[in-house]
């Protein structure tokens, strides 16, 4: 995804070797690259079985 803040350009990537999403900040040096950090609590995705029968218990 390509966008822009305040004038300066920012393409984020999902970098595939390390398994997370970069942000990448091209400047007249070359090209700044930031990590981008889950500060989210990590959930479990209820699958679409488990759905159906805590529906058919209840």
């Amino acid at each position: 995804m390509q966008f822009q803040v305040k004038g300066q350009e920012y393409f984020l990537a999902f970098v595939e070797d390390e398994k997370r999403w970069c942000l990448f900040a091209p400047t007249e040096q070359g090209v700044n690259r930031v990590p981008v950090y889950v500060d989210g609590a990590k959930y479990e995705r209820m699958g679409i079985m488990e759905h159906i029968t805590n529906k058919l218990s209840s």
